[in-house]
């Protein structure tokens, strides 16, 4: 058994040790094991984490932590490789939630997250995503992105050239939309060959995540896309 599972099922021993009492002092390596094995059930692998914690202690069913810095590099969602750099002041966690499937995050003073990706990266994942979108090319440009692909249909190859946007809904999902296409080899439906290219939706969906972090800003610039989410602000 690994130290990072040794502790998860010890967990609810230490528990037991501090309920009804006052917070007790966590080793800030164990608090760290914890939140990385935790962080792995959200992202796919062979994502990697390096998780820094200050201040980690236990309080009745509540594991206190006074600083935390998660770095991501890299991480994989949906088959999209990125990396973020999370950083987390005075977060109060249900500590027997980080064994189960879903934790759960009471109270978060601060936290902002810095996210990147690359339109390579956007790439990899359309050609993954859909077996009839071939050689596919992302490039970001002024805010948009052009995607240039060979699209496969019914036996027939269509050259296709598609320009769109992210956009940012409900300040946690981040889309993209097709404002407008080329296709050449023929007639087909561009509908059909859009619905192929917006298989990377929802591309980030901050909602899935236990802190409760808003978007705000999105930019694009030299083929990177990076993002900015806060909360607790």
């Amino acid at each position: 058994m690994t130290r990072t599972f040794a502790w998860i099922a010890a967990l609810p021993i230490a528990l037991l040790a501090a309920a009804g009492a006052a917070a007790q002092p966590l080793s800030d390596d164990a608090a760290s094991q914890l939140i990385r094995a935790a962080l792995l059930r959200y992202f796919d692998p062979p994502s990697a984490f390096e998780v820094a914690v200050e201040g980690a202690r236990l309080r009745g069913d509540a594991l206190l932590v006074e600083g935390l810095t998660v770095s991501g590099r890299p991480v994989y969602l949906r088959g999209i490789p990125g990396e973020f750099l999370l950083q987390a002041r005075d977060l109060e966690l249900e500590a027997a939630a980080l064994a189960p499937p879903q934790v759960r995050v009471r109270r978060a003073g601060s936290a902002t997250l810095v996210a990147r990706s690359t339109a390579a990266a956007m790439a990899q994942a359309l050609a993954r995503l859909s077996s009839t979108i071939l050689d596919p090319r992302v490039r970001f440009h002024a805010g948009e992105f052009t995607i240039t692909a060979t699209v496969r249909r019914d036996g027939r190859l269509y050259p296709t050239e598609a320009r769109g946007r992210f956009l940012v809904e409900q300040g946690r999902v981040v889309r993209v939309a097709v404002t407008a296409m080329t296709v050449a080899g023929g007639s087909v439906p561009e509908s059909t060959i859009e619905k192929e290219l917006l298989k990377v939706n929802p591309v980030l969906d901050l909602s899935r995540y236990p802190l409760d972090l808003r978007i705000q800003r999105l930019t694009l610039h030299d083929d990177r896309i990076e993002l900015l989410a806060l909360s607790g602000r």
